[in-house]
């Protein structure tokens, strides 16, 4: 039989002890809260960091590239240049609806 000396009562009554003030101490939690708010307001910076680049990067291309702003232009404003044909094919979904639509 494991014989269990004194000492090793003692250490894992302070270790006992130690965690049970640490868990039920107010100021270990609120660091405990803290720390996790940090690590997730650091992400957002991040994340607030690569979305400003993309858009200087943007701002950019728009002011120094005519073809940069020719091909927004075309894509979100759908624009075409005069004599241009556009030439439109429809999705599976909407090739559905089409034929389902009465004529």
């Amino acid at each position: 039989m494991i014989k269990i000396k004194r000492i090793d009562i003692i250490l894992i009554a302070i270790f006992a002890a130690g965690a049970a003030f640490l868990a039920f101490n107010q100021g270990s939690r609120n660091f405990a809260s803290r720390f996790m708010k940090a690590r997730e307001l650091k992400k957002s910076i991040e994340s607030a960091n690569y979305q400003k680049s993309l858009l200087e990067k943007s701002l950019y291309n728009l002011e120094n590239e005519p073809s940069y702003l020719e091909r927004m232009a075309r894509d979100e404003l759908k624009v075409i240049a005069p004599g241009e044909i556009e030439y439109r094919f429809l999705s599976e979904e909407e090739e559905e609806k089409a034929e389902k639509k009465p004529k």
